[in-house]
């Protein structure tokens, strides 16, 4: 599943960059591409998943500067996916609790569902009963 999502985004970047100018759409792209990229480094081990991850992070801390109320909630949640894929369970589990509460927070409804899966996925793996 997350092969085409992966196949997809790049696809669409290669796109954009031919474009004489970009949307940002409140880093929406760079948020949905880098969940899918953690998701590839974490099924294949292959770094080239994590250095495009780290892109489209960056992408978004540069967004959060503004002040932009899209964008904390999802680099809390790169955060806990991050902390995930390096092994940091205790500081990962801190994060996904911290994204799950700031997308409620902000009415983020479908990106707070989002944060509860990748947070379940994670105390499933680790075989935690929350």
């Amino acid at each position: 599943k997350y092969e085409l999502a992966a196949d997809i985004s790049l696809k669409r970047q290669e796109v954009e960059k031919k474009m004489s100018r970009r949307t940002k759409y409140f880093g929406t792209s760079d948020f949905y591409d880098g969940l899918t990229f953690l998701a590839m480094a974490r099924k294949t081990n292959d770094i080239k998943w994590v250095f495009l991850a780290k892109e489209a992070k960056a992408s978004l801390e540069n967004m959060n500067h503004d002040g932009n109320i899209h964008c904390k909630h999802r680099l809390l949640l790169f955060q806990a996916e991050t902390k995930n894929l390096i092994g940091d369970a205790k500081e990962a589990s801190h994060d996904y609790d911290l994204a799950i509460a700031s997308a409620e927070e902000h009415g983020f409804i479908h990106e707070h569902a989002i944060a509860n899966e990748r947070a379940g996925d994670f105390y499933l793996r680790n075989n935690d009963p929350r």
